[in-house]
């Protein structure tokens, strides 16, 4: 799906939220950027998730990278010969692998280091990600529940002058 269906996707549930607020089970709804609050572009999300869920911080991605790391290297691990053997996943692996600090890059692919690594990495950012994501929840318990979902757009505010 282009980003362009996305925003189109996310526009369409956005008036039919507006319309109707909380007709339906769940809306599409977009993530939130932990500064502004505002839409994260071609990301989305479902309204029934924890706010905390929806928030995209700083170090969300490179969490989110970590544990996928470590969770396609356990289960790559679980499955020994079997997963290693099919291209797509090795590639993927080694991707992980020369992204983390840590891992070996000559020799064999060590799922063992690959593990440590991405959760010793994981260990350090885990928290303050968690931070962010509990205190920008917070925050944006003042907006309204459509902005909570759709994200606070910022609005172009003209000063007026007086002259006297």
């Amino acid at each position: 799906m282009n980003t362009a269906r996305l925003a189109a996707v996310r526009r369409d549930e956005e008036r039919s939220f507006r319309s109707s607020p909380y007709a339906r089970a769940y809306y599409i709804c977009s993530a939130l950027t932990s500064d502004l609050l505002a839409p994260v572009r071609a990301l989305l999300a479902l309204s029934t998730w924890p706010l905390e869920q929806r928030v995209v911080g700083p170090l969300t991605h490179r969490v989110h990278f970590l544990t996928s790391a470590l969770r396609l290297a356990e289960a790559s691990q679980a499955r020994a010969d079997d997963s290693l053997q099919q291209e797509p996943v090795r590639r993927l692996l080694l991707h992980y692998n020369r992204n983390i600090p840590g891992c070996p890059t000559k020799g064999p692919l060590d799922l063992d280091a690959l593990r440590r690594a991405a959760a010793a990495e994981l260990a350090i950012h885990a928290d303050d990600e968690a931070d962010t994501r509990t205190e920008t929840a917070r925050r944006a318990q003042q907006l309204a529940d459509v902005e909570q979902l759709f994200g606070h757009t910022l609005r172009n505010v003209t000063r007026l002058h007086r002259t006297s």
